[in-house]
């Protein structure tokens, strides 16, 4: 853990990406779309940052272990 933690640089707007993205519900444990959607453009406005607890391999909202993936759209009883 401490090895992906001493990789980690700070964007210019992490502060706020920290509180908007890294910290908040809505992009950590909501799985509505409009919350997926909403991250994904507030990752847009804050290109280049990322979470300092993401695992390396993962450098945007949208990257490896993006909660709700595949939960809504086309998958389910309405997909059918």
């Amino acid at each position: 853990l401490s090895g992906v933690l001493a990789n980690f640089e700070a964007c210019k707007s992490q502060a706020t990406f920290d509180v908007r993205m890294c910290k908040s519900h809505m992009c950590g444990d909501c799985t509505l779309a409009w919350c997926m959607e909403s991250c994904q453009k507030l990752q847009e406005e804050h290109s280049g940052c990322r979470c300092e607890d993401w695992p390396e391999a993962r450098v945007s909202y949208s990257g490896e272990g993006m909660k709700g993936a595949g939960k809504y759209g086309d998958v389910g009883d309405y997909s059918k």
